[in-house]
């Protein structure tokens, strides 16, 4: 009897401080919802004008750059997908498959290891949302905690884009298709962001890609392994980005990036197959040799032979189909809005090359169609206050004729 009795106020302090905690946890997300601002999205215009922009204008075939920007290490006690991973690990085994750099990408944490070197980019996967909305952070200066993990409509998603604008050089939505995190008509207004994580191990997005280009976001690839476990040849070594600069620095990386002087490759998966193999087969994977533009014709040329080479614009209709060559060419129409190239590999690997696409000029900048609306974000904060404060005191009155009641 005496044991039992000891026992109850234990378990009711235990009981007491997780009701706390989960108390200050929801409060702390109910903050971030009711405290995020409400937007209006303008019709997007899909790109127009007479000048045509070339990411690849100032390409050099001598100068690919194997990158990957998603991969996960050990991080926080090992509670996040990612625990069989350690940074030496991860490097030992993508220098082995021939990549210049990987940056790690853990949740909600910039990993710092190697940050003493001029290649050092921190980046990190911001989000922790029920459908997976997350954001690739590359360059990121600290990590940005507000997310919205039950739902998000447009104006959250919005939201977290302009937030990360604060700390990230540039943001990538991640896995766009993956549990409906962004839904392909998202693609149409959403902006502020860069980068496209349109080819991930675990999906293709492509939809949302073309969907954002026809509507004239001029965002860019970005490819990625996303590998939770490095020893397993199934994970690494197969999507990748390659970037066009003369160094690794981190500036010159990242301007390369953002200018779209990068494809993505995604490099046939064998399954199972023996790691030295993958390693041995990575060493003869293409590369682009040229992808320029002459007066209205783009001319594209591969270092092997592509079994097809695909120029799909416009709502992601195919333009041009061209078989058994290395190189092919496009005349650019004047209903042509964006041009993207497909390369096909005899042994099914596919390189995805960044769009050209239509500006009035020179001068060209990322459409912004997204604006806070100031009046409807202040009613519905006073509303939600208002709700708030009648829900305490009616909570309290309970609470009080509760103690009336007991003390008759």
């Amino acid at each position: 009897m005496y044991r039992r009795k000891k026992k109850r106020p234990v378990l009711k302090l235990l009981f007491k401080l997780l009701f706390f905690l989960f108390a200050l946890i929801f409060a702390v997300l109910l903050i971030f919802y009711l405290t995020a601002p409400i937007y209006n999205f303008a019709e997007p215009k899909p790109f127009a004008g007479n000048y045509w922009y070339n990411p690849y204008q100032k390409m050099n075939p001598e100068h690919w750059r194997k990158y990957n920007f998603q991969v996960q290490s050990k991080a926080w006690g090992g509670i996040t997908n990612g625990r069989l991973n350690s940074n030496i690990l991860i490097d030992s085994i993508y220098h082995e498959l021939g990549y210049d750099y990987v940056a790690t990408s853990d949740y909600q944490k910039i990993n710092y290891h190697g940050s003493e070197l001029p290649t050092f980019i921190p980046t990190y996967e911001h989000g922790y949302s029920l459908r997976k909305t997350h954001q690739v952070c590359i360059g990121a200066s600290k990590v940005l905690w507000i997310d919205y993990p039950f739902y998000q409509n447009l104006s959250l998603k919005q939201g977290i884009i302009d937030k990360l604008q604060n700390s990230t050089e540039l943001i990538a939505l991640a896995h766009p298709k993956l549990l409906g995190g962004y839904k392909v008509s998202d693609m149409k207004y959403l902006s502020g962001y860069q980068l496209m994580e349109v080819l991930n191990n675990l999906r293709v997005s492509m939809e949302h890609w073309d969907m954002a280009l026809s509507n004239g976001h001029r965002i860019y690839i970005l490819a990625n392994d996303d590998a939770h476990n490095v020893s397993n040849s199934n994970e690494v070594g197969r999507r990748f980005t390659m970037i066009n600069t003369e160094n690794l620095n981190r500036e010159s990386i990242i301007n390369a990036l953002d200018s779209g002087n990068a494809y993505g490759f995604d490099f046939f998966r064998i399954d199972d197959e023996p790691m030295a193999d993958k390693i041995e087969r990575s060493k003869h994977i293409p590369y682009l040799i040229k992808a320029s533009l002459r007066a209205d014709t783009f001319d594209v040329e591969v270092s092997k032979k592509a079994i097809k080479i695909r120029f799909i614009g416009q709502d992601g209709k195919e333009l041009s189909l061209v078989k058994d060559t290395i190189a092919a060419s496009y005349l650019l129409k004047p209903t042509d809005t964006y041009v993207r190239t497909e390369i096909t590999f005899a042994d099914l690997s596919v390189m995805y090359l960044n769009p050209l696409t239509r500006h009035a000029d020179e001068d060209i900048t990322r459409q912004r169609i997204a604006e806070v609306d100031d009046v409807r974000t202040l009613l519905f904060r006073a509303i939600y206050l208002v709700a708030i404060i009648v829900l305490l005191q009616t909570i309290y009155r309970y609470q009080i004729r509760r103690k009336q009641k007991h003390y008759r």
